[in-house]
Order: C-alpha cells, then sequence, then structure tokens
C-alpha cells in the first residue's frame, strides 16, 4: 500500500507548471518570456501534489468506510481504502494541474494577452 502512495504522490508532482498558453498578443511579445516566467511561479504556489495528497487521503477512508459498510474485513478492506487513495488521488492530481493550467492563462491574460487555447 505504500508504494500505490508513492505512485500518487510522484505521479501529482509532475504537474504541467511550465505550461505554455497559446496567446495572440495585444501587446508587445518583448516581455512576454518575463510574464510567462511570473505566471508560472504563481501558479506553482499551488501545487498540485498538495490537492493529490488530500483527495488520496479522502479515498483511501471513503474506500475503507465503504468496505465496512458492506461487510468486508482484514486486507479485503485495505485493498478497497488502496483503491479508493490510487483513484481519488490521481484525480486530485489531474484537477490539481487543470488549476495551475488556469492560472498561468487567467495571469497572463490579466497581462493584456489574448489566451487562444489552454
Amino acid at each position: 500500500m505504500k508504494f500505490l502512495w508513492l505512485i500518487v504522490l510522484l505521479c501529482a508532482g509532475c504537474a504541467p507548471v511550465a505550461y505554455r498558453p497559446i496567446v495572440d498578443s495585444g501587446v508587445s511579445l518583448g516581455s512576454y518570456e518575463a510574464d510567462l516566467a511570473e505566471c508560472q511561479r504563481l501558479a506553482g504556489q499551488r501545487p498540485a501534489a498538495a490537492r493529490a495528497a488530500g483527495a488520496a487521503t479522502a479515498g483511501a477512508a471513503l474506500g475503507a468506510l465503504f468496505a465496512l459498510a458492506v461487510g468486508l474485513r482484514g486486507d479485503d478492506v485495505a485493498h478497497v481504502a488502496a483503491w479508493g487513495a490510487t483513484s481519488y488521488g490521481i484525480a486530485g492530481g489531474i484537477e490539481g494541474s487543470y488549476e495551475q493550467r488556469a492560472i498561468v492563462s487567467r495571469c497572463l491574460d490579466g497581462r493584456g494577452y489574448n489566451v487562444i487555447a489552454e
């Protein structure tokens, strides 16, 4: 079960903070790289791994409660809890990654860039 947690956290830690949206600039592109770097730094303040870890914890708890509610015992409860932790953790990591992409896009939009595709 510890192995599954490690996989979830490592996958979530690979979130694309270096995301580069497609923009149609309404301002000079001379400062685009500096603006993009600043927006990526801001997005990095909301780590996807933290969301994945929280979701994995919730998934483990819900999985264990479900397993107990349907009458499972012992290792069966642990397996259902591990499945819940893995599935919720992956979903949380993906959601955190999308949130980081949205932060970068909103930041660039706020700086005058017309974000065409996220």
